[in-house]
């Protein structure tokens, strides 16, 4: 498994990806370069803010990153089908983060780090992509965000996971 990253490496990361200049294995950001766009700014203060309440496992911190009208995939068989809405997204966190606090002093409950992130802004949308890998699985993860205002929300999250000895 990787090294750790703070919350603020992770941002850092979406921004250099944002600009092309990193790669998967980069662990620290380059010393000068050029400053992203400020809706790449504002998209990663977005998937921050969303990975630190995954690791929170704090859906009252994770709810407001959802639009009222978002959809998901998780990947887990309870929930093969696309969940519809804000409410059955968070429905599901609240059970998942309930089993992920199970037995566990924290927060932080999880220690997800994003990798190989990339973002691509199209007007007012955004498709960000990413994984987490462990000893066993890959996880992969795709939001789709909209601008709304001066805020970016998801749209749709699709989450799926690989055997670590297929990645």
């Amino acid at each position: 498994m990787g090294r750790r990253k703070s919350p603020a490496a992770t941002l850092a990361g979406v921004l250099i990806a944002a600009m092309g200049a990193a790669t998967a294995g980069a662990q620290t950001p380059p010393a000068a370069g050029p400053t992203p766009p400020p809706e790449v700014a504002a998209i990663a203060k977005t998937v921050d803010g969303f990975i630190e309440a995954l690791n929170a496992a704090d859906v009252g911190k994770l709810a407001p990153f959802f639009a009222p009208d978002a959809t998901a995939f998780f990947p887990l068989a309870p929930f093969a089908e696309r969940l519809e809405n804000k409410e059955q997204i968070t429905k599901v966190f609240a059970a998942f983060f309930e089993s992920v606090r199970r037995g566990k002093t924290g927060p932080p409950f999880m220690s997800l780090v994003p990798q190989d992130v990339a973002v691509q802004v199209y007007g007012g949308a955004a498709v960000v992509t990413f994984y987490f890998k462990g000893p066993e699985i890959v996880s992969r993860r795709t939001l789709v965000l909209r601008r709304d205002g001066g805020t970016w929300l998801i749209v749709h999250l699709h989450a799926s996971n690989l055997s670590a000895q297929n990645g």
